[in-house]
């Protein structure tokens, strides 16, 4: 995943409304807060926990009165990545960076100080570059262009526009969550011979966050002429309905060789009937 940078929005509880704090996996996040006492908190005991470690004895940062080390009683999911700036302290304001942050650190963060008590959501996104490939069909007469991104959070939107500012319509579209958390989409599109020369885009979109990411090819007509190695190789990349297409006229062609035509059918069961049956006017029997 590429290095993201980081989006602030900084706000907390006051008076009971919940601020927020949103930030990209991989960068560092601080969580500010000024209880608005404007005195030196450098002496003041704070604690840090999350929501889910309200059941627990651990903490995301711990600092007491008088210093001593509180390294064990801290998360260890926390340990070595957060930092309480003692500069901010001095001007009475609570600053604590969280480091390095990934999906598992999104939750509520609890401040718990002699002067009372305030929480900060975080909210952590996550995106990811595209990437396309290309295979060719020359037996469809088509190229298909297949994007994929790995690594998105919360779950992203993709789609396909010509250089003109055409969306085009895909003819696959996937979507997988990962264990990590994070969301794989991937799609195709079909591209037919004879459009001539174009670019085409692929743009992934997550709105929460307004993050997008776009990967461009270029196509010529030329392009269209290459023959794979192996095409059975690609099969499983045979858009749907080519694959339709290509059974209706399979079975189009089988039905209109094996189905003689209308007036030769009449013709033959005409001499047939004739030969079973006896003429009125006429003396023959059948035996």
């Amino acid at each position: 995943m590429e290095v993201l940078l980081l989006l602030l929005m900084f706000s907390t509880v006051v008076n009971g409304v919940l601020l927020t704090t949103t930030a990209l996996v991989g960068e560092d996040v601080t969580l500010s807060y000024s209880p608005e006492l404007s005195t030196d908190l450098t002496e003041t005991p704070v604690k840090c926990y999350t929501d889910k470690m309200l059941r627990t004895n651990d903490f995301v940062f711990k600092k007491d009165k008088p210093p001593k080390d509180n390294s064990k009683l801290l998360s260890p999911a926390y340990r070595g990545r957060t930092r309480l700036s003692d500069e901010d302290l001095k001007r009475g304001i609570i600053s604590l960076t969280l480091y390095n942050v990934t999906r598992a650190d999104e939750d509520n963060y609890n401040f718990v100080l002699p002067s009372g008590r305030y929480m900060i959501a975080l909210l952590i996104g996550a995106v990811s570059s595209a990437n396309i490939s290309l295979e060719v069909r020359p037996d469809c007469s088509c190229l298909v262009l297949r994007c994929e991104s790995v690594g998105w959070y919360p779950r992203p939107q993709l789609s396909w526009w010509t250089d003109g500012g055409l969306r085009l319509p895909a003819v696959t579209l996937n979507t997988t969550l990962d264990p990590p958390g994070l969301y794989t989409i991937s799609s195709t599109v079909v591209v037919e011979r004879g459009q001539g020369a174009r670019n085409y885009t692929c743009r992934v979109h997550q709105e929460r966050f307004d993050q997008t990411r776009e990967t461009e090819i270029a196509l010529c007509e030329d392009q269209f002429s290459v023959l794979p190695p192996r095409p059975h190789q690609h099969w499983g990349l045979v858009p749907v309905p080519m694959l339709v297409c290509a059974l209706v006229v399979v079975l189009g062609i089988a039905r209109r060789n094996k189905t003689p035509k209308s007036s030769d059918c009449n013709e033959e069961q005409t001499s047939a009937f004739k030969l079973l049956v006896p003429d009125q006017n006429s003396d023959t029997r059948v035996v």
